[in-house]
């Protein structure tokens, strides 16, 4: 039986890469261990709740690259927000193996739920190569990217 942290350690992987990308526009940044939300981030007085999902599509991929935000999830994130007194934001990180890329996007949640198509439990995000350059064009998408991913082959042992 295989057991791995992998799916534990993408995510941590996604919410520092999201870390990065906000410290890079000047936000200051907090880590939350909390149902709805992974980081605050703040600057201008300004605060934001956000929610990260990460995905690795590995090589050789069949898979769809489409996903579902979840209404659960995104109305669990408000809730968080609408505590703290924060704007919900949704990021998803996703990582093409056989692209050598690895995209980010950050979607505030109200322009998600009305611009995004609607499907049984959620808001779909299509990521197909003939669906991305729409989605990264759509103004309420921030979209940051990293071309040229190259990992190493090296064994130390």
């Amino acid at each position: 039986m295989k057991q791995t942290r992998a799916p534990k350690q993408l995510g941590d992987f996604g919410e520092g890469l999201v870390t990065y990308a906000l410290i890079r526009k000047g936000y200051e940044i907090a880590f939350v261990d909390h149902v709805g939300a992974d980081l605050i981030a703040e600057k201008d007085g300004k605060r934001l709740a956000i929610s990260v999902k990460t995905r690795m599509f590995k090589t050789g991929s069949k898979e769809s690259q489409v996903f579902v935000v979840e209404k659960d999830h995104l109305a669990k994130l408000e809730h968080f927000a609408a505590q703290f007194g924060m704007l919900p934001v949704f990021a998803l990180v996703i990582s093409l193996v056989d692209e050598h890329m690895i995209h980010l996007l950050i979607m505030p949640v109200a322009d998600l739920k009305k611009s995004l198509p609607e499907v049984k439990h959620g808001y779909s995000v299509r990521f197909t190569p003939a669906k991305r350059s729409e989605l990264m064009a759509r103004s309420f998408v921030d979209y940051s990217c990293w071309k040229e991913e190259k990992i190493g082959n090296k064994v130390f042992f």
